[in-house]
């Protein structure tokens, strides 16, 4: 079934366009040959040994990617012992951005006393299972161990409780992460940052929304320090976890362009959506302590847990786009595949992003008609399942949601973020040209989001008509190799970001 979903009647805000983003069809981001803009912050000062009992409970944890977790205090020592960190640590990066993954086997380690001088004499627990993991309105997975709490603070492991309500703007907090960037395997330890919150925003990464983040100032987050944790401290150490690190603006240069790529993450208000240069963000934590069980420890949603838990999603859909019905630069069409945790009827709307909260609200479905929904299938990427809706955007430079609710479960709705782009790239198409023995390689510029894909051809120069681009072929990151013989030669190329805006055609002349 192919079923038009058209703009709700809501009137269309003053909303920030220019960003350009792989649609969610593919969720990896594309390779980068050229080395990010702007300079990364120094990493923090290495906790030191006299502090490392206190922050035991913060582990580097390898569970998809390198990343920073803590030992949750739920107040049964007999109970299962879990590690709170990120969503994206433990793989949400390759599943649907709206949907929550419950009771699921998982692995990998969380290393304990990963310290500066300590790493002789580390602890590691295994991962066993994904308790809980979403980067829908919160980037947060809840990762239980092998061994019970009990037995890890045996060995010296200092679980911290999570705070029940949300701290102060300005509240006085310490960074514990372990991060990873460029550093060298033994520069992989625990460091230690004093700072400060902000205030708390909406955010808008990559298609992901994020709701109630605590911008800061923490320094040196760079990879790694995911999933690392703002503690309140007294004398005696961490009392409480009030934050949790996922993501920065941090050694970006906003003149590039590209806002609301990985690591580009978008302030998002009812007005406007705007990056905010070197800064970092913190997810709201408060209160999923009350997400354990007090008798047992063992974690369960619902109830007084305030973990979103997903219904709908899209297996499919999303991105950046020109409006209308035409194509993105991989040649997609603005559509959504829809999916619920068990069958039933789904309605939709099209409706400007605001604040992000839209499609929680019952008034924004009036007037939509229900479909039938099937149940989500064993593998996601299998397209025979699922409800496939073309998306009719508009023309107008803007953020969208395309909402989907099943029957009344407002709070589990999906939220899949479109934009319409008509801004050409910021940067000119260009390739690096390096002379090899007998022969010339050229290697093309891609700068995802701004260039994200490039079309060439080449030929004796005099011979070649760059205008003509009927007979451009796409690159597929093999660099073109010409012979001596080959030489001299014309190359021409031509830039598109994800939206399928292109750039002008620049044209190389390669002497012999």
């Amino acid at each position: 079934m192919n079923t038009k979903v058209w703009l709700a009647g809501l009137s269309l805000g003053a909303l920030l366009a220019g960003c350009a983003v792989t649609p969610p069809y593919d969720t990896t981001p594309p390779p980068d040959p050229t080395p990010p803009a702007g300079t990364l912050p120094d990493p923090a000062t290495p906790l030191g040994l006299d502090e490392l009992a206190a922050f035991g409970g913060v582990a580097m944890l390898v569970a998809g990617s390198n990343c920073t977790g803590t030992l949750i205090d739920t107040g049964v020592p007999s109970g299962p012992a879990y590690v709170l960190t990120n969503g994206h640590c433990v793989g949400d990066v390759g599943r649907s951005r709206q949907v929550t993954t419950l009771d699921e086997e998982w692995w990998g380690e969380a290393q304990f006393f990963r310290a500066a001088g300590n790493l002789d004499n580390t602890y590691s627990a295994e991962v066993v299972q994904l308790a809980y993991s979403t980067m829908r309105h919160t980037d947060t997975a809840i990762v239980r161990l092998a061994p019970t709490l009990g037995e890890l603070q045996a060995q010296g492991v200092r679980a911290v409780r999570i705070a029940a309500a949300e701290p102060a703007e300005g509240a006085q907090v310490v960074n514990i992460g372990v991060p990873v960037q460029n550093l060298d395997e033994d520069d992989w330890v625990l460091r230690e940052g004093r700072c400060s919150l902000g205030a708390q925003h909406s955010l808008l990464e990559f298609g992901w929304l994020w709701q109630g983040a605590w911008s800061n100032d923490c320094p040196g987050i760079i990879q790694g320090s995911s999933g690392s944790p703002l503690f309140e401290v007294d004398d005696s150490g961490p009392v409480q976890i009030v934050g949790m690190i996922n993501t920065t603006s941090s050694g970006i240069d906003p003149a590039a362009g590209g806002d609301c790529w990985i690591n580009r993450p978008c302030q998002v208000t009812p007005d406007e959506v705007t990056m905010v240069p070197d800064t970092a963000y913190a997810q709201s934590v408060a209160g999923i302590g009350r997400c354990f069980d007090t008798a047992t420890g063992v974690f369960a949603t619902g109830g007084e847990c305030p973990l979103p838990v997903s219904d709908v999603w899209a297996e499919e859909g999303g991105g950046w786009f020109r409006g209308g019905d035409e194509p993105d630069s991989a040649g997609r069409m603005p559509q959504v595949r829809l999916v619920g945790r068990e069958a039933g009827t789904v309605r939709t709307a099209l409706v400007p992003l605001g604040d992000g909260t839209a499609c929680q609200a019952p008034e924004t479905y009036a007037g939509s008609e229900p479909q039938s929904l099937p149940e989500a299938g064993e593998h996601p990427w299998d397209s025979s399942i699922g409800l496939t809706l073309s998306v009719d955007l508009p023309v107008t430079e803007g953020h969208y949601l395309l909402c989907a609710v099943r029957g009344d479960a407002y709070a589990a709705a999906a939220g899949v973020h479109f934009a319409v782009d008509r801004t050409p790239p910021l940067q000119p198409a260009g390739a690096e040209v390096e002379r090899l023995d007998g022969a010339v390689m050229v290697r093309p510029f891609l700068d995802p989001p701004e260039l994200t894909s490039v079309r060439f051809t080449w030929g004796p120069q005099g011979q070649v008509d760059c205008e003509d681009t009927s007979a451009f072929q796409e690159f597929f990151m093999v660099p073109l190799t010409l012979m001596a013989d080959e030489l001299p030669a014309t190359y021409c190329i031509y830039g598109m970001d994800a939206a399928g805006n292109r750039t002008a055609v620049e044209q190389i002349e390669i002497p012999a």
